[in-house]
C-alpha cells in the first residue's frame, strides 16, 4: 500500500492541471492531431487526441532523472498507455538521448515491453533533413521543456507498422526513419528472442 500512494505522489496529478500539462495537451489538439500534408494527409500522432480523451496519459512533472527512472520501474502499476515525463530544466541533449536510448537496450534485453522516446527543446530538427516539422505546424515554440514519453514497445511498433504502409515516414530521411522506426523494431524483435 505505501508503495502505490508514493507511486501517486510522484505522478504529479492534482485537482488543477500544471502549466505543462495544459501545453502537451494543447500541443497534442492543435498540432499532433491535425492532418498534415507532410505525413501523406495523416496526424503527426494519429493516436495522440484518442490517448488523451481516453485518459490514458500520466504525466511526472520536473521530477528529475530520478523521477524519469521511476515513470520507468512503476510503468506497470498502473493502466495507462503513456507516461509522459516533462522536464523544465532537463540535463543536456546528448546525456538525455544517451540515457534513454540505453534504458531502452536494457529494456530490450530484459525482455520488457516498454520504449522511451525523447523530445528535448534543444534539438535541430534542421539538422537531421525534419525542418518540414517547423514548416507543417507540428512543433510549438511554446514547449521549451525536455519531454521523454513512456509508452509500450509493442504498441508503438504496431502503431509504426500501420502508418508505414501509409506512407506517413514518405519525407522522412532515410537515416532518420532507420533510427526512429527500425531501431525500434530492432529493440523488439530482440527482446522477444
Amino acid at each position: 500500500m505505501h508503495k502505490r500512494l508514493k507511486a501517486k505522489k510522484l505522478y504529479v496529478k492534482w485537482d488543477s492541471m500544471s502549466n505543462i500539462e495544459q501545453d502537451i495537451r494543447t500541443w497534442a489538439e492543435k498540432f499532433l492531431s491535425v492532418p498534415n500534408k507532410h505525413f501523406n494527409g495523416i496526424a503527426p500522432c494519429p493516436y495522440a487526441r484518442k490517448a488523451f480523451l481516453d485518459d490514458q496519459v500520466l504525466f511526472t512533472i520536473n521530477t528529475g532523472i530520478d523521477g524519469l527512472l521511476s515513470a520507468v520501474n512503476q510503468y506497470n502499476d498502473h493502466d495507462k498507455d503513456i507516461v509522459i515525463w516533462a522536464e523544465e530544466h532537463p540535463p543536456a541533449m546528448e546525456y538525455l538521448d544517451g540515457f534513454c536510448d540505453g534504458i531502452n537496450e536494457v529494456l530490450s534485453m530484459l525482455g520488457k515491453d516498454m520504449h522511451l522516446m525523447v523530445f528535448h527543446p534543444d534539438y535541430d530538427i534542421s539538422d537531421v533533413g525534419l525542418d518540414f516539422l517547423d514548416d507543417g505546424g507540428v512543433t510549438d515554440p511554446n514547449l521549451s521543456y525536455a519531454m521523454v514519453f513512456v509508452q509500450k514497445l509493442s504498441l508503438l511498433d504496431d502503431a509504426s507498422l500501420q502508418l508505414e504502409k501509409k506512407d506517413y515516414y514518405i519525407n522522412f530521411p532515410q537515416d532518420i526513419f532507420e533510427s526512429l522506426v527500425l531501431d525500434r523494431r530492432r529493440l523488439r524483435h530482440e527482446g522477444q528472442s
